[in-house]
């Protein structure tokens, strides 16, 4: 005869082993999702390259992504959710890729803005974010709060600088920081339009020189062109 104590260390048991079966499903079945959800991402990153936003249609994306239909709005219920998940994954792809041991406000800006480019050559979702985030049609409210983030993410950058004495410049940090953002996405579209971004390097790296000489405080501008020529390579401009 089972005791007490006995059957209910069997039932605990049994318990355990039922959850620990639940858990492995429910685990598998996230990343499942999660792989479907990046199938997606990719699939509609590349609709977006060859087609614009407004001509793409939920058919393209499903062919691209090799997903089925219901799988499809399982995870996503409008092409603009889509667009609005390739946007965060732009951001998440970017700030993934640059190291964070890397302290000093400047030096970090110059990395985040040299991974961009190498990424915006490299990385479909990278180039379909930032093209989604121009704004078109029904994304112009999601595109304003990207690039308000952004520029607010620069501006808490500029600000450690501003407070550590190494800024020299009578205008407000925030216009700072959207004058770089600014200068940024515009290198990126003339860059785009003329070479297909081969020389966008040479427009960002123009772009730290420029801000250097401008908003950086003398004693330290030496040592930040110095980083510049080093994280750029030849694509720095000579004076």
């Amino acid at each position: 005869m089972v005791s007490p104590v006995a059957r209910h260390h069997e039932l605990t048991r049994g318990d355990r082993m039922v959850k620990a079966r639940q858990t492995t499903r429910r685990t598998a079945s996230q990343d499942r999702g999660r792989k479907t959800q990046s199938q997606i991402i990719e699939g509609a990153s590349a609709v977006f390259e060859e087609q614009e936003y407004s001509a793409a249609s939920l058919e393209d994306i499903k062919e691209a992504s090799g997903v089925s239909q219901g799988s499809m709005y399982f995870h996503f219920k409008s092409k603009e959710q889509i667009a609005l998940a390739i946007i965060q994954e732009q951001h998440n792809r970017i700030y993934a890729g640059v190291d964070p041991a890397i302290a000093d406000p400047l030096i970090r800006l110059m990395a985040i803005s040299k991974m961009i480019c190498e990424q915006l050559r490299t990385d479909s979702v990278v180039r379909a974010g930032i093209n989604l985030a121009l704004g078109q049609g029904s994304l112009r409210e999601a595109s304003a709060r990207s690039y308000a983030t952004w520029a607010d993410g620069v501006g808490q950058l500029l600000g450690k600088l501003d407070r550590d004495g190494m800024l020299n410049s009578d205008i407000p940090v925030d216009r700072l920081s959207a004058s770089l953002v600014s200068h940024f996405t515009g290198g990126n579209l003339m860059s785009q339009a003329m070479t297909q971004r081969a020389d966008m390097t040479d427009y960002i790296s123009t772009m730290w020189r420029v801000f250097i000489n401008a908003a950086i405080a003398e004693a330290h501008r030496e040592r930040y062109k110095a980083e510049l020529d080093s994280m750029f390579g030849g694509f720095a401009q000579a004076e």
